[in-house]
């Protein structure tokens, strides 16, 4: 089977010839660490300031060569790509205002974390009304070089591996962050709802636009929990986003698609609203948040497809055994009548061991084999 056809049959409840294993994101390190050269593919911090320095050709060139070489070196079956910022338009640098905090135009404040990210840490005041969202008109098309990744990727892998595209996923509005998204919540819900739909027709005219251009499948993703728990009353997840959760992934489906969830925490108290939603995968199966994926498995395996299985943890703290131990266990789990991809319970982030991902890539390939019989390692 392609890598294409793996992912395919799974998600549609068979069993492919072997388990497919695929990522939400991998981090510019352990693309470096395969290639050997440093790379501006999900380079964080360095890839913006190239960007603000000018640089914006340099920047999608890398990317274009480094993750198709990546992915010829890999058996990753999926590919998460997206757009890439427009050829000459002028990327405005923020106000540096302390050594690694910068501040936008707009007052929102940024700082560069221990992820390599520069993290909005603080909002600046808005005042948010029903009329801060009209319903969205005719949808205007990304420039044509914003395409210039994805089309490169789908040229090269389109006809043997899943394209997935990162896209966008509006139904859980932080709206001013989430102190103040919790706040309206309970002050003036309706005008979250009313993000949440009109965010959504725009995600669905997106998405459309993605499969055109060769999508296999989308990966709407928002966080709803913390390691502890939802951040708000599901019965409010359920009346205010439950909706447009549906309405994009019928619009998924419509055209022919696979919607794919990404959602970090615990999320045991939502996990039947995701079904109802009418996602195919959920990802991001967070272990260390109570994500149980033997329990996830026996109750909810015959009804969406399990994406994840290696905690993220023992990819960035433990050895390459352990990594090949907790690939085995998850196949043993998971891998029977199909439905399970395997991957991280998150991404592969900044700070996985090289050593633990590429014993992660290889093992899948050694012991995913159907019918699901583990092969000593």
């Amino acid at each position: 089977m392609t890598s294409k056809e793996r992912i395919i049959a799974t998600l549609n409840g068979q069993e492919p010839d072997r388990v497919p294993v695929g990522e939400f994101a991998v981090d510019h390190e352990a693309v470096e660490g395969m290639l050997g050269r440093p790379t501006f593919w999900r380079g964080h911090f360095k890839t913006t300031k190239a960007l603000w320095e000018g640089r914006r050709d340099e920047v999608v060139w890398s990317m274009i060569e480094d993750l198709i070489e990546f992915h010829h070196k890999v058996p990753l079956d999926m590919i998460a790509v997206s757009l890439v910022p427009p050829a000459g338009a002028e990327i405005k640098p923020y106000e540096e205002i302390a050594p690694g905090t910068y501040k936008s135009d707009e007052g929102d404040v940024y700082k560069v974390g221990e992820s390599q990210w520069l993290l909005r840490v603080e909002y600046a005041e808005r005042e948010y009304t029903l009329d801060s969202f009209p319903e969205p008109g005719e949808y205007v098309e990304p420039d044509e070089s914003c395409w210039e990744l994805w089309r490169a990727v789908v040229k090269e892998f389109g006809d043997t591996h899943f394209i997935l595209a990162r896209s966008g996923d509006a139904t859980f509005p932080m709206l001013g962050g989430m102190e103040n998204a919790m706040h309206m919540m309970v002050d003036s819900p309706e005008i979250l709802q009313r993000a949440a739909e009109t965010g959504t027709t725009t995600n669905i005219a997106m998405d459309a636009m993605f499969v055109r251009e060769g999508a296999d499948g989308l990966c709407p993703a928002t966080d709803y929990a913390t390691s502890k728990g939802p951040l708000c009353s599901p019965k409010w997840i359920e009346e205010m986003f439950l909706p447009s959760m549906k309405r994009q992934t019928d619009a998924t489906h419509e055209i022919g698609s696979y919607a794919l969830k990404h959602a970090c925490g615990n999320n045991w108290a939502l996990m039947d609203f995701l079904i109802e939603a009418g996602y195919d995968a959920y990802q991001a199966i967070q272990e260390s948040a109570t994500m149980d994926l033997a329990k996830l498995k026996r109750e909810y395996g015959d009804k969406i497809t399990l994406w994840g299985g290696v905690n993220t943890e023992t990819l960035t703290k433990g050895t390459p055994e352990e990594t090949r131990q907790e690939v085995r266990r998850a196949i043993e789990i998971a891998a029977p009548g199909g439905r399970f991809i395997l991957g991280s319970s998150h991404s592969i982030m900044i700070g996985t061991r090289q050593e633990n991902f590429e014993a992660m890539m290889d093992e899948v390939v050694r012991s995913g084999e159907y019918p699901n019989r583990a092969k000593a390692a």
